[in-house]
């Protein structure tokens, strides 16, 4: 079957997961974001090992590189996603990927940790162009009925290699050295650039008889995509607010988990299971987002919001929580996340135009994230002062508002 069936394919009547990579192109970028993502998280823990054990850097160090890490999302991707709606997809995807692939297998011969973080941001600007991109090319390849199941088939991917990336990443430190590490990780971007070269998308560029832009002109129409979409707007706004929310604890969890009693060990089987919940709550999530995504946020941060507040309300009481009930609250956390992050996606890739979706992304994800760059300090003066739980409770309490006041907006506009 060639990509060209894609428009008589679009046609089908069911918008389950198998419907889906029946379809040549959708099929294509899901096998892609497999080694695309597992490159993100599989040298995540050999950087660390490589700063902490082997170089016998501190905390600082540690921040800067949370600190370059995130950075170019907020600073760098917003710009390089002009470029990414004026090229053609396919290109970008091909060579983000080599260029992840090259500041990846640069890291091999890094002599300094001025080196190490210097690669790693460079890394992240290009990263930061690919998942725009991928973005787009969901959008262009998908039926519009499935996108919300392509979004939460990504995200189970995603999840994935969060959960697994730095679990091999670990376990082969135990055999190799970091660098060899890297160079592992290197191939696998190497391979998502494989799997995408000449796949077929569709051309999304302006019709001929349309004057060029210039740069500036094209970075601001992304931006006005969400004055022109009342619905891009509220999805934006609502997620930056729940991602403010979910970081005011999430730096937390490791001594939250103390409160309960519960080691090391303890911690990290939590958080395999947010991960797991996550990636259970994606696929789900993917069905519903389709057709209901504003009210599936909304009800998934009230739920979150209940689910993080009790939990927090318990440690407050002094309960002794099983490790086997933490673990279960942790993966119903994991879970709520996705019945938020998948719907969204979903709504930009309705509502932006496919000639600036990478722009749209692009600036909506450095909004959130700017947004969110505070709320691990205010969780952290919380905690300070009132104890680890109290910012679990305002990150709870702070779901639960979101959810009430954003359900009342909508049934107000509806009556409208």
């Amino acid at each position: 079957m060639s990509d060209s069936a894609l428009p008589e394919l679009g046609q089908a009547q069911t918008t389950g997961y198998a419907t889906l990579l029946r379809l040549p192109v959708p099929r294509r970028l899901a096998f892609a974001s497999v080694p695309a993502d597992f490159a993100d998280w599989l040298d995540y823990a050999a950087v660390i090992a490589l700063l902490v054990f082997a170089w016998g850097e501190g905390p600082f160090v540690l921040a800067l590189f949370a600190f370059v890490l995130t950075l170019p999302y907020v600073a760098v991707g917003p710009l390089l996603a002009v470029y990414v709606d004026r090229a053609p997809l396919a290109r970008v995807l091909v060579l983000s990927n080599i260029g992840r692939a090259l500041t990846t297998l640069a890291l091999v011969v890094a002599p300094s940790t001025a080196a190490v973080l210097g690669l790693v941001f460079l890394r992240a600007c290009v990263d930061s162009a690919f998942g725009p991109a991928r973005q787009a090319a969901i959008q262009a390849s998908t039926p519009p009925e499935m996108l919300g199941t392509a979004n939460g088939l990504h995200h189970a991917i995603n999840q994935t290699s969060k959960i697994a990336g730095p679990a091999i990443g670990g376990l082969l430190l135990a055999l190799i050295p970091a660098q060899a590490v890297f160079g592992i990780n290197a191939v696998l971007s190497l391979l998502a650039a494989a799997l995408v070269w000449g796949i077929a998308l569709p051309v999304r560029r302006k019709p001929e008889s349309e004057a060029p832009t210039k740069f500036l002109a094209d970075l601001v129409a992304g931006v006005a995509e969400f004055r022109r979409s009342r619905l891009l707007l509220a999805a934006l706004v609502f997620s930056s607010v729940a991602y403010f929310a979910f970081f005011l604890y999430d730096a937390l969890i490791a001594l939250l988990t103390q409160e309960f009693g519960l080691g090391a060990t303890a911690f990290g089987i939590s958080i395999a299971a947010s991960g797991g919940g996550g990636l259970l709550g994606a696929l789900v999530a993917g069905r519903l987002a389709a057709r209901w995504p504003m009210p599936t946020m909304i009800w998934a941060a009230i739920f979150s919001g209940l689910v993080t507040l009790a939990l927090a309300l318990a440690a407050i009481a002094g309960y002794v929580l099983p490790a086997l009930l933490f673990y279960a609250v942790m993966a119903l956390a994991g879970g709520s996340t996705a019945f938020m992050l998948v719907p969204y996606r979903t709504i930009v890739q309705r509502e932006a135009p496919p000639d600036r979706i990478a722009r749209v992304f692009a600036a909506g994800e450095a909004i959130i994230m700017a947004v969110m760059l505070s709320a691990p300090f205010i969780g952290s003066a919380i905690a300070a002062a009132y104890g680890t739980p109290v910012a679990f409770a305002a990150g709870g309490a702070m779901l639960i508002a979101l959810g009430l006041a954003s359900s009342l907006v909508l049934a107000l506009t509806k009556r409208a």
